[in-house]
Parts: C-alpha cells; sequence; structure tokens
C-alpha cells in the first residue's frame, strides 16, 4: 500500500482503527509547543497507549511472530530532564541509541540467553550462657605490652613508625602520658541470618534487518519531575533480513513493495524532521527497498563565537549526524549484539556485639559492653553490552541536510542518509568509468527535494511493507 496511513494486511480480518488522538498528530503537537516550559501540562498520550494504538493498527501483538515480522517496542530518557538544554538534540539521538540496544537486549536474552543463579543463604545463632563473654587473651596482651599502642595490636615491623609518631605528639604538646593509653576492641557475632541471590544473563546474537517503524519524543513524569523520553517500535522480518543480506552481497533484491516517491516520504517541512530520528524501511519510485536513515544532533551556539566559527560549528554537527545516519544503515545490514546482565539481590539481619577496654600505662581501665543490630536490604543490577556493526557505505548517499530551532530555541542539525539501488547503481558506474570499463550500468542517484516537545514520526509503512 502506497497510502502513509497503515491499514491491516490483505487476509486479515480488519481491526477498526481507534479514533484519532489529537494530541498525537505531528502538526497539532508541534502547534502545542511553548517556548517557556519544554514539557508542558497538557495531557499526552501515554507510551503504553501509543503501544496498544500501533497494535490495533498492525493487527499484531509485540513479540509476537506472525506472517514472518515480528515488532519489538523500547524506549529511553534523555540523560538531562530538560528539553530547553543547548545539547537536546544530540540526547535525543543517545536516548534513540539506548533505546535500540534495550530492545534487542531484551530480545536476545529472553529468546537466546543463558541464565547462572547462585543462592547462599548463611543462619548463625550464638545462645551459649557464655555468649557476652569475651577472650581476655587479647586484653592481657595488652597489658603486658605496657601499653605501647601498636606493639600490642600491630606487626613488629610498624613498631618504628609508631615510635616516631609518638615523639612527634609529643613535640606537638600531647602529655606522654595521654600516649600511653589505648583501648582495645573485641567483637563477636551473636545472630546472623542472611540471604544473598546472584543471578547472570548472557547472550549474543545477530540482529540483521532489524528497522523502525516508528519513533515517538513525548515527555514523561516520574518522581514527580518531567522528562522527554524517546521511544521506539521496530520491526524484523524476512523481507528486512533478505534486504539486509542483499545489501551486503550488492546484488538486486526480489523484494518488492508499493513504489512511492521521495517527496511523500519525506516531512514537509523543516520543522517536520524534528520528529524524525533513527533509521526508517520504505520502497522508491520502482518498487524496490531502500533505507532512509535520519541523524541529528544539536549546536550549543555561544554567542561570542564569530560567524565563520559558528559556520563550522554547524558543518561539524551535520557531519556527526551523517556519521550516526550511516552507522544506523550498516547496523541493519550486521549488527552483533553481546550483553550480559547482573542482578544482584539480598538482606543481611545480624547481631553483634563488641567490648571496649580502656588500658592506661600498662593497667586496666574500664571496659563498655555494647550490642549492635545490622538490618540491610541489598539489591544491585548492571548490565554491559556491545553492539558491532560494520559493512561498506556504497549505496549511501546524503539525501538532505537540514537545520531547525525548536519552541525552545535550541538549535537542531540532521543529515539524512539513504541506502537506494540507484545509488549503487550510480557508485557502480563512477567505479566503473575511473578504471575505464564503463560497461552500461544504470547511472542515477536517489533525488531528494515546542514547548512540550512531543513528537511522533511520520507514518510511511503498511503492514505489508514488511
Amino acid at each position: 500500500m502506497a497510502q502513509a496511513q497503515a491499514q491491516p494486511a490483505a487476509g486479515t480480518q480488519a481491526v477498526p482503527a481507534p479514533a484519532p488522538v489529537p494530541a498525537q498528530a505531528s502538526e497539532a503537537l508541534l502547534d502545542k509547543a511553548t517556548g517557556a516550559n519544554a514539557m508542558g501540562d497538557e495531557p499526552v498520550q501515554s507510551y503504553a497507549d501509543w503501544i496498544s494504538e500501533f497494535e490495533t493498527q498492525f493487527g499484531q501483538t509485540m513479540g509476537e511472530a506472525q506472517d514472518g515480522r515480528v515488532f519489538y517496542a523500547g524506549w529511553a530518557p534523555i540523560s538531562s530532564d530538560s528539553a530547553a538544554d543547548p545539547h537536546y538534540g544530540t540526547q535525543l539521538a543517545l536516548a534513540y541509541e539506548r533505546a535500540m540496544f534495550d530492545m534487542q537486549a531484551d530480545y536476545i536474552l529472553a529468546n537466546y540467553g543463558r541464565l547462572k543463579a547462585k543462592t547462599i543463604l548463611t543462619h548463625f545463632e550464638n545462645q551459649s550462657s557464655n555468649k557476652d563473654a569475651f577472650d581476655p587473651v587479647e586484653v592481657d596482651e595488652a597489658v603486658k605490652a605496657g601499653g605501647g599502642r601498636l606493639e600490642a595490636l600491630l606487626d613488629k615491623s610498624l613498631t618504628l613508625l609508631d615510635k616516631k609518631l609518638d615523639n612527634e605528639l609529643v613535640k606537638e604538646g600531647v602529655p606522654p602520658a595521654d600516649i600511653q593509653k589505648m583501648s582495645v576492641e573485641q567483637k563477636k557475632n551473636l545472630y546472623k541470618d542472611n540471604l544473598n541471590k546472584s543471578v547472570l544473563k548472557s547472550a549474543y546474537q545477530n540482529m540483521q534487518g532489524l528497522v523502525p517503524v516508528q519513533t515517538r519524543i513525548f515527555p514523561q513524569t516520574a518522581n514527580g519531575k518531567k522528562t522527554m523520553v524517546v521511544a521506539v517500535v521496530a520491526v524484523q522480518s524476512e523481507k528486512t533480513r533478505q534486504f539486509a543480506q542483499d545489501i551486503v552481497r550488492k546484488r538486486p533484491s526480489l523484494v518488492k513493495g508499493d513504489p512511492k516517491l521521495l517527496k511523500d516520504i519525506l516531512p514537509a517541512n523543516e520543522k517536520g524532521y524534528l520528529n524524525e530520528i533513527g533509521l526508517r524501511f520504505t520502497y522508491d519510485e520502482a518498487g524496490r527497498p531502500m533505507l532512509l536513515s535520519y541523524g541529528r544532533t544539536s549546536v550549543p551556539m555561544d554567542p561570542s563565537w564569530s560567524a565563520s566559527r559558528a559556520i563550522r560549528a554547524q558543518q561539524t554537527a551535520q557531519r556527526i549526524a551523517q556519521s550516526l545516519a550511516e552507522a544506523n544503515i550498516v547496523a541493519f545490514t550486521n549488527n552483533n549484539i553481546q550483553i550480559s546482565e547482573n542482578t544482584d539481590v539480598g538482606d543481611t539481619n545480624e547481631e553483634w556485639a563488641s567490648k571496649i577496654t580502656e588500658i592506661d600505662a600498662g593497667k586496666l581501665g574500664e571496659s563498655q559492653q555494647i550490642k549492635e543490630q545490622i538490618a540491610d536490604t541489598i539489591q544491585k543490577f548492571s548490565r554491559a553490552g556491545t553492539a558491532t556493526a560494520n559493512g561498506e557505505l556504497r549505496g549511501t548517499t546524503i539525501v538532505k541536510r537540514w537545520s531547525a530551532q525548536d519552541a525552545n530555541g535550541v538549535e537542531h542539525v540532521g543529515t539524512v542518509v539513504g541506502w537506494t539501488y540507484g545509488q549503487l547503481d550510480n557508485a557502480n558506474a563512477i567505479d566503473a568509468q575511473a578504471r575505464g570499463k564503463a560497461n552500461g550500468l544504470q547511472q542515477g542517484a536517489a533525488k531528494a527535494s515546542t514547548g512540550d516537545q512531543a513528537r511522533t514520526s511520520k507514518p510511511i509503512n503498511s503492514k505489508n511493507d514488511f
């Protein structure tokens, strides 16, 4: 289907589309921007409702294999709570990367992961009649040492240091008698009931052919505060995996779809690019599969900069955005994910008795006994992983460079990179001509013409596209 609005696949029972959510329309969201407050108080469609609406439109549940395709969903917050941060555009790009990585990690851990669990239970209880008594040997040794603190309790190699320290204290005016004072602390465990459980999960898998279908940028409240979140719905199907393999092998693809004009796929104006982030899978005007990758960053302009420096800063930002866009394309063709996850939970319930005995110039002084209750809860989590992608850039082309200010005055800079068969043919023809072996290959590159900051990418796919 060439329509931008997604429809149920042929042969699938039609599911009535939910009533449109006014706050979800891209143009409406842009109109509601309030520059003074990056995240206004107007109701915004929740992540769960957005996913539910998508599942209804496509007639398929997240994570469910159906007709050779699986849809996935994930989200991640930006690192700063402020959508007015000068680096907000870059933070959006990084949140997209986090959302994609966590989405893939969750999937491969659930389907290909291995788990190792270890539980340790320790229980000890001293109900002896002499449980409060302490061994006098240590105190006796301290007394016999004549009150020398380190001679009685520490390694002999430290004795000289101790004497030097004593001499320095005397020089500072500390009475020699006070230096001979010491205390001996003794401790014993009376009760222990501890539980610790550690869980280690790990997985490795290639996620070739995974491509986002739609992205969304919206505010979310937690702990009484608001931040911006990037959410992604992605798909992996027989078609997308086949196309990824075709790109790697630089061969024509048997995957075909409804022809689309590039101008109908790209946003209608510069502001529209603020809604787009990440990769898209679609078809060119000949019905051949193609990729569009929206790279984005921001330019934290300094008012003191000269015009030339500001221009250079914008050029640099566009190159960064281009690299991010190209990386998304290469990751589509060959992305290896390795992930490990460690969970450590437990509790500690202990009782300790301690006795502190004072010694003054080799004579026993006062002693004090203390009991201490320890009750702690342990809750630790760590996740570490790598996503490694490598491949050739032949077939890629810069479709558009853009820059736009959002309603908060943040300068966003982006580069749209496409992978098309037209550009692959063009690159091959250029290479052949350079070698003097032009052989009539078809030439032609793909042609291209806030306030609350909540945004949704332009729908360009139907279920049958995948």
